[in-house]
């Protein structure tokens, strides 16, 4: 329960307060006569007009909106008057309009009560549900209860003077049941209607989605109905959600928008992600860089065909434990008086992509309530397939130490200029335990008002957009995109408008740092980001990539295949291995606990195969030296040359292994390209005994057998392909593997003990970046 007494946040809106933002029309140019018509201007006036770029319009609509409009959900149904906020976030708003008082209670998860007090000859009549009493000194106490996104009518006349006082309190569960009982109900009668379509065949997604495209039938998904199953799961999790409306587009929008819902309803925008109220932020963070990059966005739901939508179904393509999923998902989203709860589009209702990839992501790991926490870099890697990693003991360390920042800026600035990587940077949340996340510890309050200010938000993900090392200077730049709805704006030493950028015209020219796109982008320095930033990560995004993936399992230390690889000529990939997630996963279950385990390349040598590198927590750095990570996944990049015979080993450690539970494992190859006629894969199966998996730098590698598994090829926007062969990838001609070299003495994999012959074993290492001791199995 809250209560707000009278701060005077009073804002005057122009226009109509209740309309969502919609980007404004681009200005038409003038027909032919028009311009024959018109006067020639001087030579000097005619630069040509920029076309209007769709996605920085529709930014510049959203926040021009947010600015004129404190409301967060546009519900309210008085236009223009004078606006006054109550409380820190705007749940509720007093509007007056003539003489008229009402009461807009903007949030989905509380009830308002309204109590005011009118002075001693106030001229007054009551609203809608209004109460009004008397008291013996003359004032006149009015009270109401106004609803989630309800407009209450709570006064008429003239006030002589008042007092305010507004409390608010979580919906009872008789009211949650009392809105969503008729929409649930509808929901249950298509649920059934689905399962007696379908009859024993209810377990195939394909067949019952066949089904209800063939008879026209409302698709619902039953491994995923909307149900109060789906927000939470009794039995197995620890959050429990309350009841709400699961409602369709089509249900909850006004009648003139139920027939153009769309996916993707216009340009892809970060600004549009609203991220509701499911306490995700982590994922909601990571929608938002995902759309920094629209096709990333556009090709998750490629597959959608105009039939399922038709019925109400959609596609999602998710990596899930390293393997591409086609996720269908029905489009019931949890409402509260027909507004999507949780993630939804700020400014386009009609706009259902970050609703339904939520969804998906929900329905992958089992319920809404499991998705409340985690790390933004590990969902886009499972909307991207993309190898990631954490730079946060680096950020710390350079926080300190002026050579290791430059170290660490100048490494960011090359991975995403010369690999295409993106960077994003975390604040720290009240509970965290970095150098920042202390200050929490001291005073909350002011630590959250520290980022306030700054138009920051603690615990949150941003997309950086470039990262500039300008050496001349030694200044050390980010420009950071903040998406969000905000009270305040970076204010700092390179903020828009700062006499550094004149001071330092270098700097200037290379960040362009007197433009302000009005995008939410701002420049920061490292001194000042690590004051707000404590830390980061990466992801190895590859332009255009086709994405292999091929699957085995550990059974005990020996995992069941290995690739066998044959170059045509020189290529670049990043090769990945991916291990069972644990989120979602009962304590029982065995995956719940993740194993150390890395991947291993190595090179034909004679009639033995050499170690060439190891995977370890950094995919930009292999390691000679076996370094088995407890972590999700782990990648490396890897040059293959032509004519060169090459393994990828997956490993896992001993401590990871229990005998009653082969674990399942996922090997990567993504390519800036289809490989078909470059390389040739083929998958083998090193027998127990080998000495690679006693870590020993050669290797037996002759005769091997070939075993059939299944695989996949994965290009964006693209169908995906499935198939179980033992080849992977086939090379248009054959590609001969070199014959044995001379003789030479053997180059091995470094070792702590020296090691410098076949027989010696290379020494391992098991790294467990920022993991516990209950998240591995040690």
């Amino acid at each position: 329960m809250g209560c707000c007494q009278s701060k005077d946040n009073t804002k005057k809106p122009k226009g109509t307060a209740n309309k969502a933002a919609e980007p404004k029309p681009a200005k038409q140019a003038p027909r032919e006569n028009e311009k024959r018509e018109a006067a020639a201007p001087p030579p000097e006036a005619a630069a040509p007009e920029k076309p209007a770029d769709p996605a920085a319009e529709r930014i510049r609509a959203i926040r021009e909106h947010q600015e004129e409009y404190p409301f967060r959900y546009n519900a309210c149904t008085v236009e223009g008057g004078e606006v006054k906020e109550y409380f820190e976030n705007g749940l509720v708003f007093r509007v007056i309009k003539g003489d008229s008082w009402y009461v807009y209670n903007d949030s989905l998860d509380y009830e308002a009560q309204a109590d005011f007090r009118f002075g001693p000859g106030s001229k007054i009549s009551a609203g809608e549900r209004t109460t009004l009493e008397e008291t013996e000194d003359g004032w006149v106490c009015a009270h109401a209860v106004v609803h989630p996104l309800e407009t209450l009518h709570y006064i008429s006349g003239t006030p002589n003077g008042y007092k305010s006082g507004i409390t608010i309190k979580p919906l009872s569960d008789e009211y949650r049941h009392e809105i969503a009982a008729e929409a649930n109900h509808t929901a249950e009668e298509e649920t059934s209607a689905v399962r007696e379509l379908v009859g024993a065949e209810s377990d195939d997604e394909e067949k019952v989605l066949r089904r209800c495209v063939e008879t026209r039938t409302p698709y619902v998904d039953l491994h995923f109905p909307p149900h109060a199953e789906s927000l939470a799961r009794p039995e197995h999790d620890v959050r429990s959600l309350p009841e709400m409306a699961f409602m369709r587009p089509t249900q909850y929008l006004p009648e003139d928008k139920q027939a153009s819902v769309e996916a993707i309803a216009g340009p892809v925008v970060s600004h549009s992600v609203d991220g509701g109220n499911l306490g995700d932020s982590w994922l909601t963070c990571a929608l938002a860089a995902l759309a920094e990059e629209p096709t990333a966005v556009q090709n998750l739901f490629a597959q959608v065909t105009p039939a399922e939508k038709d019925v109400g179904a959609y596609r999602v393509s998710l990596n899930k434990n390293g393997w591409w999923e086609s996720v269908i998902v029905d489009d019931y989203l949890p409402t509260v008086n027909k507004m999507p709860v949780f993630a939804h589009s700020v400014d386009e209702p009609r706009e259902v992509w970050t609703s339904l990839l939520e969804k998906a992501y929900a329905k992958v790991h089992g319920s809404y309530a499991t998705i409340t926490g985690g790390d933004a870099l590990q969902a886009l890697a499972d909307f991207t397939g993309s190898p990631v990693f954490r730079f946060d003991s680096d950020w710390a360390a350079a926080a300190v130490d002026a050579g290791k920042a430059d170290t660490l800026v100048g490494m960011l600035a090359e991975v995403t200029r010369n690999n295409g990587a993106t960077v994003v940077l975390s604040t720290p949340s009240h509970d965290s335990g970095t150098y920042l996340g202390r200050e929490a510890q001291v005073d909350s309050n002011a630590f959250r008002e520290k980022f306030t200010e700054v138009g920051l938000r603690t615990g949150y993900t941003y997309f950086v957009e470039r990262v500039v090392s300008v050496k001349k200077s030694r200044t050390l730049l980010f420009k950071v995109r903040n998406p969000w709805r905000s009270t305040g704006s970076w204010t700092g030493l390179w903020c828009y408008g700062s006499p550094a950028w004149e001071e330092n015209p270098d700097v200037c020219s290379v960040c362009d740092g007197m433009n302000d796109a009005k995008d939410g982008s701002f420049w920061i320095d490292f001194e000042d980001a690590k004051k707000y930033f404590d830390g980061g990560g990466i992801i190895l995004t590859v332009k255009g990539a086709t994405d292999y993936r091929v699957k085995g399992s550990f059974k005990d230390t020996v995992p069941s295949a290995v690739l066998d690889i044959t170059a045509a000529e020189p290529i670049r990939v990043l090769l990945t291995l991916s291990q069972p997630d644990k989120r979602g996963v009962e304590r029982s279950d065995p995956s719940c606990r993740l194993a150390p385990i890395m991947l291993t390349l190595s090179k034909q040598d004679g009639d033995k195969q050499r170690v060439v590198q190891n995977t370890s927590w950094n995919p930009l750095h292999p390691s000679e030296e076996f370094n088995f990570v407890v972590g999700r996944d782990v990648a490396m990049w890897a040059t293959l040359e032509p004519g060169e015979r090459y393994h990828v080993v997956p490993r896992i450690h001993r401590k990871g292994v229990r005998t009653d539970y082969h674990r399942p494992h996922v090997i990567g190859i993504i390519a800036d390209g289809r490989l078909d006629g470059k390389v040739h894969i083929e998958v083998k199966h090193l027998p127990a005994e080998s000495s690679v998996f006693t870590n020993y730098v050669a290797y037996a590698a002759t005769d091997l057998a070939s075993v059939d598994v299944q695989h996949q090829v994965h290009t964006a926007g693209a169908p995906l392909k499935t198939a179980v062969s033992s080849t992977v990838v086939s090379a248009a001609a054959a590609v001969a593997p070199r014959g044995p070299p001379a003789k030479r003495e053997p180059s091995p994999v470094h070792s702590e003990g020296g090691a410098s012959n076949d027989n010696i074993q290379g020494s391992e290492h098991v790294q467990n970046p920022g993991a516990s001791d209950e998240d591995s199995e040690l």
